[in-house]
């Protein structure tokens, strides 16, 4: 039923394109029927902006690996080095290096999950702001060239994209026009009561 639905919806859309009148009248003016479609894939791999956020978040990433990384090889070198005096140690003693042992891989835990929590606390911030900045893009567009129905690309519910009506490369253009680069904003202090 689900698919029945979009095959038919992308046939009025179709016939719609590509009818002849393309004239819509409404109770106050006539109005002509200007319709675009978005590509909005397309726009994000040629965006500035986007592969400037992707070459952040990758950064963000390796860094943290490479922290992560070396603190686990030390945690590791701590654990070899806890198995061999296993045998020298009185039982208490071992016990108690153990315990200063799961203390330091418990806190090398935390700090995982706190980077991990930073980096998607990043990206989220980045995706709504990639969001919000294109759709001012498309907004401008559609304003600029008095659109006045926009589709979103799917190749689910649009099967055939007439090409007069794809707007893909204005919204691109005017996305790479307005900005360039994501700058990450500093989180707002806290202040105390």
């Amino acid at each position: 039923m689900n698919i029945f639905f979009k095959f038919i919806i992308s046939i009025l859309f179709i016939v719609s394109a590509l009818s002849g009148s393309n004239t819509v009248y409404s109770a106050d003016k006539p109005e002509g029927l200007k319709m675009g479609v978005v590509d909005v894939t397309r726009v994000t791999r040629g965006s500035l902006l986007a592969k400037d956020i992707a070459r952040q978040i990758d950064a963000k990433r390796r860094k943290f690996m490479n922290e992560i990384k070396t603190d686990e090889a030390a945690l590791r070198a701590l654990d070899d080095e806890l198995q061999k005096k296993r045998v020298i140690l009185s039982r208490d003693a071992f016990a108690e290096e153990k315990r200063k042992f799961i203390v330091k891989r418990t806190a090398l835990n935390r700090m995982v999950q706190a980077r991990n929590q930073e980096l998607l606390k990043f990206r989220r911030g980045a995706d709504l702001y990639w969001n919000k900045t294109m759709q001012k893009a498309l907004i401008d567009v559609v304003r600029k060239y008095r659109f006045n129905f926009v589709f979103r690309y799917t190749p689910e519910l649009i099967l055939v994209r007439p090409d007069k009506l794809d707007i893909s490369n204005l919204v691109l253009d005017k996305l790479n026009k307005n900005i360039s680069k994501y700058t990450i904003t500093p989180p707002a202090a806290k202040s105390e009561k």
